[in-house]
This record gives C-alpha cells, sequence and structure tokens, in this order.
C-alpha cells in the first residue's frame, strides 16, 4: 500500500519530457523575463505543471485552482530555471526507456485535449481543470509485471490525489484523479470532473471498461458528437508530438540519447553564468568586454575586435582590457566582410578563411593576425544591431559555434550596451523620405490603373472561355499573381495593406505546381526547356505567409529554366527530412543541366550585385530569394558541379494545423 510518504515517487518516476525541456532550457537561458512561447511548452509537460501548480499553492492560497498562467506569476524565474536544470541532471543520470516515456505522454495529452473538449462542450465552468486532470492522471511509475494492476492503479491513484489535496483548493480535481479507474457502474451517480476524467482516459487508453454508447450516455453527449471530440483531441495530440518532437517516430530513440540534453543544458548553464556577470557591468563597453572573455574562456576564442555603428559604417572601438584594436573602418552594405554581414543579416556569421574561396581578404588578415583558421561575428544589440564583436578560432571551434545561433545571438543581445547610439545622419534635401514615400505613392496610384483594367478583362474572359477547367486554373494563376503586384507596390509606397495578411495554411505541392506553369510560359518557353514536378504529396501543410514562398520559390523556377541549356529539362523535388536538430523540414530542389557555377561567383551567390546583363536583369533574383527566406525562418542554399547545378530551400514544418486553430 502507497502511505503519505510515497507522495515523493511520484515525482521521481515522473521527469520532463527531455526534448521539451531542450526547447525550454534555450529559451530561458540569460532571460530576465518568462519568454514568448514559454508557457505554451511547460502546459504540456505533466511533471513540470505538477511541480508548478505544487509550488504555487505553496506561495499563495487560492480557494480556485488557477490556470497555469495565473500559477506562474508566484513562482520565480530562477525557481523555475533551477528547477529546470535539475530535472536535466536527474534525466542525464538515468536511463531512460524511450517508447514507454513516448507512450506515456502521448496518452497525457490524448487525454487532456479530450477532458477539456468535454468539459467546453459541457459547458463545465473550469475547462482548465479537466484539461489538469487529463495531463496528470498517469503520473506514476509504470507498473512491474506480475503486480496486481487493479490493486496498483487504485494505490497510485489515491496517493496523487493526496498530492493534488495539498493544494487546499476548492475542487474536485483530486476526486477525479482518485476514482479514474474504479468500476463504471460506480460513476453514474458522480460529480462532473469525475465523470469527464474517467470518460477520457478509459477512451485514450481502450480499456474497454465501457462502451463508447455508455460513455456518451453517461455524460449526456451524442456518440456522434463524442468521436468527433475524441478525433479532434487526438490529431491535437500528434500535432503536439510532431511540432515539439520532429516527428512522433523519432521519440523513442530521443528520449534515450543524452547529447541534445546534455548540450541545451551546457549552453543554458554558459548563458545563465554570462548574463549574472553582465548584471553589475554598467559601463558600455565593459559588457563587451566581458562577452570578449566568455568567448575566450568557455570556447577559446580570441583576438576580439568591436566595431560600433557611427555614422552609417561600422568603426572600431577599444575593448576594456583587451588591448589595442586595429584601426578599422567598414560600410554596413556592399561588404563581403563577415562584420558586415552579420550586421546586416543580424545573425551570427562565421567565415572560415584557410583553404576556403570567395572569403573577403580582411577577414583572412583579421585570422591571420591571431594566427588562427577563421573569425566569428557576432551582432550586439536586439531587433536592430549597434555593433558586431569579430573574434578569432580553429576551423573546429567555429564550425561547431556555427551551429549556435540561438545560443550566439543571445549573447549578442545581453551583452548590448545600455547607452544610447549615436543618430543615424538625416537625410539629404535632394531626395527625402518624404518625397519617396510620395514617389511611391504616386507610382502606385498609376500602377493600380491598368491592374484594375486587366482584371476587369479578366473577368469578361472568364465568362467567354465557360467551363473549360484548363483555362480558369490558368486565369486564377494570372489573378493571383496581380494580387500580389498589388501588394507588393502597396508596400513599396509606404501604406498599409487593407488587411494585414495572417500566416495560413498552404498547400506546397500546389503552390509548386502553379509557379511551375507560370515559369514555363512566356520568352522563355522559346528555348524548349520543360519542367519535370516530383512532389511528395504527403507533405503536410506548411503555415506561412503565401505571397513570400511564391515569390522565393517563382525567382528559383525561372533563375533555372534561364540558366537551363536548349531542350533540356528543369527538375522540381519535395521531400520532408529530420535535420540534426530532428526538426522535421520540407526540402525543395530545384535543378538544371549546364556548366557548374565557378566557385568566387557561388560563395557571393546570394548578395546583390550589378549582373551585367542590363534591361529586366538587376542582379537582385538571388538576393531577394535569400531575404525571402529569412523572413519565412527557411534556409537556400547552392551547389554546383559540372552538369548539374541545384537550390536547396529547407522550409520548417511547423505542425500548425486547423485542429489546433480550433482548440
Amino acid at each position: 500500500m502507497l502511505d503519505d510518504s510515497d507522495l515523493s515517487s511520484l515525482t521521481v518516476s515522473a521527469h520532463a519530457q527531455p526534448t521539451l525541456l531542450i526547447q525550454l532550457l534555450d529559451l530561458l537561458g540569460g532571460e530576465s523575463a518568462l519568454p514568448a512561447g514559454c508557457i505554451d511548452l511547460l502546459g504540456l509537460d505533466p511533471a513540470l505543471v505538477l511541480w508548478i501548480m505544487s509550488t504555487s499553492a505553496q506561495t499563495e492560497r487560492t480557494r480556485q485552482i488557477p490556470p497555469l498562467e495565473g500559477a506562474l506569476q508566484h513562482v520565480s524565474l530562477g525557481g523555475l530555471k533551477l528547477h529546470l536544470a535539475h530535472e536535466a541532471l536527474e534525466l542525464l543520470a538515468r536511463h531512460q526507456v524511450g517508447s514507454e516515456r513516448t507512450q506515456a505522454w502521448r496518452q497525457a495529452l490524448r487525454c487532456a485535449f479530450l477532458c477539456e473538449a468535454i468539459a467546453r462542450d459541457l459547458a463545465y465552468p473550469h475547462p482548465h481543470e479537466a484539461y489538469l486532470a487529463g495531463l496528470l492522471h498517469n503520473l506514476g511509475p509504470i507498473p512491474p509485471a506480475g503486480w496486481d494492476l487493479e490493486q496498483l492503479l487504485q494505490e497510485q491513484d489515491a496517493a496523487l490525489a493526496r498530492r493534488i489535496e495539498t493544494w487546499r483548493c476548492h475542487s474536485l480535481l483530486a476526486e477525479a484523479l482518485r476514482y479514474q479507474h474504479w468500476p463504471f457502474p460506480s460513476l453514474r451517480d458522480a460529480a462532473g470532473i469525475v465523470q469527464m476524467l474517467w470518460a477520457a482516459r478509459s477512451l485514450s487508453e481502450q480499456d474497454g471498461r465501457a462502451t463508447e454508447a455508455d460513455i456518451a450516455q453517461m455524460l449526456g453527449l451524442p456518440p456522434a458528437r463524442l468521436g468527433e471530440l475524441q478525433a479532434a483531441a487526438y490529431a491535437h495530440a500528434e500535432t503536439i508530438l510532431e511540432r515539439n518532437q520532429g516527428g512522433a517516430k523519432t521519440l523513442g530513440s530521443l528520449q534515450e540519447m543524452p547529447l541534445p540534453l546534455h548540450k541545451a543544458l551546457g549552453r543554458f548553464l554558459l548563458l545563465e553564468s554570462f548574463a549574472a556577470q553582465r548584471a553589475g557591468q554598467d559601463a558600455p563597453l565593459a559588457a563587451l568586454a566581458l562577452l570578449a572573455t566568455h568567448l575566450r574562456e568557455a570556447h577559446g576564442l580570441v583576438q576580439p575586435i568591436y566595431l560600433e555603428l557611427r555614422d552609417g559604417r561600422l568603426v572600431v572601438r577599444p575593448l576594456p582590457g583587451h588591448g589595442p584594436p586595429p584601426a578599422l573602418t567598414l560600410p554596413t552594405e556592399g561588404s563581403d566582410t563577415a562584420a558586415a554581414k552579420a550586421f546586416q543579416w543580424n545573425r551570427p556569421i562565421t567565415a572560415i578563411t584557410v583553404n576556403q574561396a570567395g572569403v573577403s581578404l580582411l577577414d583572412i588578415q583579421i585570422a591571420r593576425l591571431a594566427g588562427l583558421e577563421g573569425v566569428l561575428a557576432i551582432p550586439i544589440g536586439g531587433d536592430t544591431p549597434v555593433g558586431v564583436l569579430l573574434t578569432c578560432g580553429y576551423r573546429r571551434q567555429l564550425s561547431q559555434l556555427g551551429e549556435e545561433q540561438t545560443y550566439l545571438s543571445k549573447l549578442g543581445r545581453i551583452a548590448a550596451p545600455a547607452a544610447p547610439i549615436a543618430a543615424a545622419p538625416e537625410v539629404g534635401p535632394v531626395e527625402s523620405s518624404g518625397s519617396w514615400q510620395m514617389r511611391g505613392r504616386q507610382l502606385a496610384h498609376e500602377i493600380n490603373n491598368p491592374l484594375g483594367i486587366v482584371k476587369n478583362y479578366l473577368a469578361l474572359l472568364r465568362v467567354k472561355l465557360g467551363d473549360d477547367p484548363v483555362a480558369a486554373d490558368e486565369l486564377r494563376i494570372i489573378e493571383e499573381e496581380l494580387g500580389r503586384i498589388a501588394r507588393i507596390v502597396q508596400s513599396l509606397a509606404g501604406e498599409p495593406t487593407t488587411v494585414a495578411r495572417p500566416l495560413r495554411a498552404v498547400d506546397l505541392s500546389a503552390l509548386l505546381q502553379d509557379m511551375a506553369r507560370v515559369a514555363a510560359a512566356g520568352p522563355r518557353v522559346q528555348k524548349g526547356v520543360g519542367i519535370d514536378l516530383h512532389l511528395d504529396e504527403t507533405l503536410p501543410e506548411l503555415h506561412c505567409d503565401a505571397d513570400k514562398l511564391r515569390q522565393l520559390l517563382l525567382n528559383l523556377l525561372l533563375n533555372a529554366v534561364e540558366a537551363a541549356p536548349e531542350g533540356t529539362r528543369v527538375t522540381v523535388e519535395t521531400h520532408c527530412i529530420v535535420n540534426h536538430r530532428l526538426e522535421r523540414q520540407a526540402e525543395v530542389l530545384v535543378s538544371n543541366s549546364g556548366p557548374a557555377i565557378a566557385p568566387e561567383l557561388l560563395a557571393h551567390l546570394f548578395e546583390p550585385v550589378d549582373s551585367g546583363k542590363g534591361g529586366e536583369h538587376a542582379g537582385l533574383g538571388l538576393s531577394i530569394v535569400r531575404d525571402l527566406a529569412i523572413a519565412l525562418g527557411a534556409s537556400v542554399s547552392c551547389r554546383s558541379h559540372v552538369g548539374l547545378t541545384t537550390f536547396q530551400v529547407l522550409l520548417p514544418l511547423n505542425g500548425a494545423t486547423l485542429v489546433e486553430a480550433q482548440t
């Protein structure tokens, strides 16, 4: 029998999910306030929710059980961080059985979403209590083989109920947990939340204690409606698993793999240490000198150089305690240096300077001064950088650190000087910002007139063509492209569109089919270049800005058709892949045959240049592709050798679905 002394065993056996813990450590490291998205992640983990609610109850006595957001107000950020670090250490010290942990979490999510959905359908006044009941219902240890399962489950339920009773809230949540495995006939006259948890748990476990018709009758719901709620809850649970784990099928192996958790804990501790030291530095450059010291001690990087934004240029500033730097001044745009790219793109940039073509001469010289193999440039500041910190290291150090974009960006944000940066020079009277905006509005007005006329003629053309499905589909594509032109012109004119474009579900295969038809038409078709599509129709819908994705893909297709030799084929492929972080991504490959791109051009392929083609060719196509990819949270790269050039686009699959939106 379990007694009060066994309450602690619930927390021993119920640890946080490792993959959620990795994300939380990355989110909270070095932060002084709870970041966006943190509450949503915490609310998915049964063990963390139990700890938060229990800690809050000891701090603030409330009559009703508060939602998780309310409970977090009574838990210190430092206490939460300490608990997460302790959980990580506990998990690293234990051997985890991945398949068992995965199934237990899947069942908890299914039960929680279903119990909450039933509560909302029945107008239960506290649906968050129903969610808590479902999430916490299976926190006990997995029963060993040969034990009396019925008795053990009831004892575990009673121990968990006593844990909830220590919250001393006016709620029947503890009773719902206590009676969740009792015989079905005894539940007919029970309280609503007791019945709801029993029903959700029985359905999610498929234990056969009652038929679905009997459960629906007990709840007072039509059987068909209960089936709808169950299907939506289970789909939502699978979406959560895929979005946070990079695919439910990978969970088992990840639960047993300590390396990602070990790395996340290391990043977290480094950020916390740096943030604590940074808090005692008030002088503008002292924090940057501290960052340089941190990079040397934690990662072995040396020769720090700080470049501060002044009058539109990056100008070197000496760092206290780090010796005199070389005299440097760089433009923020039009430079190939790692510092200029880091400032312009607002993300850390690594440049390996040994045996690498296309590297800036200045980066090579800086690395040579340090006697090392490359440089790392970290933008300093938040959404708008105020400078860049350069430091040097060996190839292996820089390659490993280059993958830690979030960690390095946080370091740059924490180290940002508190003192204001000098304002940029005012625009001269010849071309003020106001005159440019007026020009843009005049241009938008003039362009909108012929666009409106074209749209009217398209409507007449649709009537004349009648029910021809091919023509109707081609007219649809034309109308969509005209609408995109109008939105682009409006944005250039500085005028907001009438309705903000929200992120929405996008069918990647359908979009590529449309763009292939557009790219294959027009003057380029005279070359006899065709487009072959090999699309993975099982890819889930993307959740993104459709206009940006459409423009990115069209630019790549047009470039590929133009570069392909006459009479050849351009190939477009899509795949679903899982990267080294176990994040699911949609891969788009656009390939054409022909001569290879020279290495010196390949190194600067996505930078704006004068193409030398004249006319409609401004040399901006691939730089626009790069900017669109960044805006979409995607990446774009190119590999080229004789006979084949392939552009790769990797788009995040975040799992947003209509099921999630409804819940």
